[in-house]
């Protein structure tokens, strides 16, 4: 038995022998990786700002309480001292008071998370403070751990949400500028390796390896957070008054092409991760509608330009008239008028319209239409921007060329429309719209985006006429005179188109806008607003849109230190003497 006692020893001996001294490296090391764990550190998403560094969207550092069900029962918390000393918690009902006790939760609740916790993984909490994690921490109750989140967070709510899109389970972009810059706004996540006991504790005396994460960059934008606010809250308030079906309101720098302010109503709450995708689109891109009376500039300015009319042009508007067998009237009865060239436009008479704008050549008004930037995307590039609709001359109906002259028979998206006033207000020069001015990256380095270069679309001398026509539109005997602001001239146009229904598959009601610029002597912004479908108040674009502009483009004046004048409007005749001498007779 001594010698079975003594072999017994020197095999424990001899495997001893191996694992410390010729295998000591390579047990040693079996054992430190066992203990190695490899922890991701997220990387906080980089923000985007306004113009004036207003944070818009933003990362805020949040944690995740994390819980090991086997070791929370090894709880307790002591209260006082040497025989004073006494058990304040204990326990996984202890360990669930003291965490209710801290984040507000209900202790039921926690412990009822702790037991049904299947393993030795589970998620808490999935979002506490930094600070209220300190306190748990404080604690020490075994087995509550925490991992580092972040929290995307939009100060603004809605008012800019269809722009900005949102952040989807787990971490995901989504829509807007999330996605589409999305390639600068995330960040590198780092690494932690570190040695881990048992009970999951840091060995701090242990082999500790950290890489840092990398924030992402920020996203500069042109919006103005305060117009945004303002504009989001005017058409909000007007498709409400209205009883519409929603509505859109848009601000743009004339010489720079840049958005300042792009609302839409309904909005969404892009931290409700309840919602539908349907309802966190972006309307203002995403919807094609035919843009009606607003639509005419475009064909006054190519019949200007091709020298078929000039402002004093004479036309008599009759009191009805037919083309290609179909029946056209002006959007009110009225007797036969003797309007000029000007007339028409301020007072937007469809059939005037069509009689100048029907000796235009098919190919070239096509053109002209595609010149202004319908039937092609905005340049944004936002996702689920529509190009609209702009039929080419070989599919044209007998009567598509004269209803797409007043709007009708074609589409487009309120920032394409928006984009043709730019071009009068701009001396005739089109410049793409852009929305992000520039990237700061995570060393503070600052690079701007380039900026489009105008393109000339009409001359000068066409642009001016037109501007001091629009200036007759927001006036007591225009078609808009609740667009006016006191103390500066405004030209602008009225639209109200026939609304096609997809759902109902007809036309039913209307799309009631107002797009203009001021001050119209070197105009600073343009103003679009659009509300479709409104069924109170009035359907018609001057007096649904009209004040909704006006109170905008006010707003968007003040704030940009724009002083008033004090100076009388460009006076245009907008009806003619029939029984005048034509201009180089005599009397009689």
């Amino acid at each position: 038995m001594l010698i079975f006692v003594f072999m017994v020893f020197s095999l424990f001996a001899a495997q001893l022998f191996r694992l410390q001294g010729l295998d000591a490296a390579s047990v040693s090391e079996a054992a430190v990786n066992d203990r190695l764990t490899n922890v991701t550190i997220p990387a906080a998403r980089g923000s985007i700002v306004d113009a004036n560094g207003e944070i818009l969207a933003d990362d805020t550092e949040r944690a995740r309480v994390e819980v090991n069900p086997l070791n929370v029962p090894l709880y307790e918390r002591w209260e006082g001292t040497g025989t004073e000393r006494t058990l304040a918690a204990k326990g996984i009902d202890g360990a669930a008071a003291d965490i209710a006790e801290i984040t507000g939760a209900d202790p039921s609740d926690i412990a009822q998370k702790i037991t049904q916790t299947e393993g030795m993984y589970g998620i808490l909490l999935p979002s506490i403070s930094p600070e209220q994690w300190q306190e748990i921490k404080d604690l020490g109750i075994p087995g509550i751990t925490s991992t580092t989140i972040f929290q995307r967070d939009y100060p603004l709510g809605a008012a800019p949400a269809p722009l900005l899109g949102w952040i989807s389970d787990p971490d995901y972009p989504a829509g807007g500028l999330e996605l589409t810059r999305d390639e600068v706004l995330q960040g590198v996540a780092g690494e932690k390796l570190y040695e881990r006991g048992g009970a999951g504790e840091v060995i701090t005396t242990g082999d500790i390896t950290v890489t840092e994460a990398v924030p992402g960059d920020t996203v500069h934008l042109s919006i103005d957070s305060d117009l945004q606010w303002y504009a989001y809250n005017a058409v909000e308030q007007r498709v409400k008054e209205s009883a519409a079906l929603s509505g859109y309101a848009l601000v743009q720098e004339v010489d720079t092409g840049r958005i300042v302010a792009a609302a839409s109503y309904p909005s969404f709450d892009p931290t409700d991760e309840t919602q539908s995708a349907d309802g966190m689109r972006n309307a203002l891109v995403e919807d094609v509608f035919e843009p009606g009376s607003t639509g005419k500039l475009i064909t006054a300015a190519a019949a200007l330009e091709e020298g078929i009319v000039t402002s004093d042009t004479p036309i008599v508007v009759p009191v009805g008239m037919t083309r290609a067998g179909q029946n056209f009237k002006d959007a009110h009865d009225h007797p036969q008028q003797d309007l000029t060239f000007a007339g028409v436009l301020a007072t937007s008479s469809n059939m005037g319209t069509i009689l100048y704008g029907e000796k235009l050549d098919d190919d070239v008004f096509y053109d002209y239409l595609l010149k202004f930037g319908l039937g092609t995307t905005s340049g944004l590039g936002l996702p689920g921007e529509s190009s609209g609709v702009v039929p080419a001359p070989e599919s044209w109906s007998a009567t598509s060329k004269f209803t797409m002259m007043f709007g009708q028979g074609l589409s487009s998206n309120a920032l394409q429309q928006m984009s043709v006033y730019q071009t009068m207000a701009n001396d005739g020069v089109r410049i793409q719209p852009t929305l992000v001015s520039g990237v700061t990256d995570h060393d503070g380095v600052y690079q701007a985006e380039p900026q489009p270069e105008g393109e000339r679309i009409v001359s000068s001398e066409t642009a001016t006429t037109l501007t001091q026509i629009m200036e007759q539109v927001p006036t007591p005997s225009g078609t808009a005179p609740q667009a006016a602001i006191d103390g500066y001239h405004v030209a602008g146009k009225t639209s109200t188109a026939d609304r096609y229904d997809p759902e109902l598959g007809k036309y039913d009601r209307t799309t009631a806008s107002f797009i203009g610029y001021a001050p119209a002597d070197d105009p600073k912004y343009v103003v679009a607003v659009t509300v479709q479908r409104p069924t109170q108040i009035s359907q018609y674009g001057g007096t649904i849109a009209g004040p909704v502009f006006a109170d905008i483009m006010r707003y968007a004046l003040q704030e940009g230190g724009i002083a008033p004048i004090d100076e009388p409007q460009t006076e245009v005749a907008v009806e003619f003497d029939p029984d005048a001498p034509a201009p180089g007779e005599g009397p009689g």
